[in-house]
């Protein structure tokens, strides 16, 4: 499945918090991310266009659960795992959340 023009700017613009707070590569932090995307997109059977013009409570869950996904991922490899985890998680949420609801309702 290819990558959405949105999938491309949540990976990119939320990948830097992972590499700089939590210690992943690039390209762990593109894959851990896209991977969760992906995971969620066709555990709802949804594509990111009919998520773009989704309810804003769909599109907070959808964030949620990509974060989550992403804290999983991150908490299971001690490579990655830090003391802060939660606090950059947060700030991984806020910058998801930001993309998919541009103009709060």
């Amino acid at each position: 499945m290819p990558l959405s023009e949105i999938q491309l700017k949540l990976i990119q613009e939320s990948k830097g918090i992972l590499v700089r707070n939590l210690h992943l590569t690039t390209e762990e932090a593109i894959e851990v991310i896209s991977n969760a995307i992906k995971r969620e997109l066709v555990a709802r059977k949804i594509s990111m266009e009919v998520l773009e013009i989704s309810s804003l409570s769909v599109r907070t869950s959808f964030v949620r659960a990509v974060v989550k996904n992403v804290q999983n991922q991150v908490m299971k490899n001690p490579k990655w795992k830090s003391n802060n985890v939660e606090r950059y998680i947060e700030k991984f949420y806020q910058a998801l959340y930001k993309i998919v609801n541009p103009d709060p309702e």
